[in-house]
């Protein structure tokens, strides 16, 4: 947490999406963040997902509830497009996607019940996207969802 003159916590951390370390892979790139100290216990967590025109991910699922909110551009979201300001709520263990952004690209966050609930669990583990976000994160160990 930060600190005031006197070395006292404030409470308060100020950060920006774009100086966070942004974690790049086949299915788009984020920066993510968790609320809360890192004290063993569940915390919720959330992202700030950024996707080329056309970029997304394949169909998935998460082990916690969690909240998709179209901040910028479009994305389609299985067969229907949602515009900026849209918002998904998807119950734990639900499949959704395939996810794509539209010609514009797209920008969203993410929010999630758990850290560990943004761990994306993939349907279909051959697909080539899958299989690079796999080899990225085995080589980086940098899954957000950690």
């Amino acid at each position: 947490m930060a600190k005031d003159q006197n070395g006292n916590n404030t409470g308060i951390v100020f950060s920006h999406w774009d100086s966070e370390e942004r974690l790049s892979t086949a299915a788009g790139e984020a920066a993510s963040w968790r609320l809360g100290y890192d004290d063993g216990s569940p915390h919720p967590g959330f992202m700030h997902v950024r996707w080329g025109p056309r970029e997304g991910a394949p169909e998935h699922r998460h082990k916690s509830w969690t909240a998709n909110i179209v901040i910028k551009g479009s994305l389609k979201i299985g067969d229907t497009w949602y515009e900026a300001g849209a918002v998904a709520l998807i119950e734990p263990n639900i499949w959704y996607g395939p996810l794509e952004a539209g010609a514009e690209g797209a920008e969203l966050i993410e929010i999630h019940a758990t850290i560990a609930g943004l761990e994306p669990i993939w349907r279909n583990l051959s697909d080539p996207v899958v299989q690079s976000v796999m080899a990225w994160d085995a080589k980086t160990g940098k899954g957000n969802w950690r």
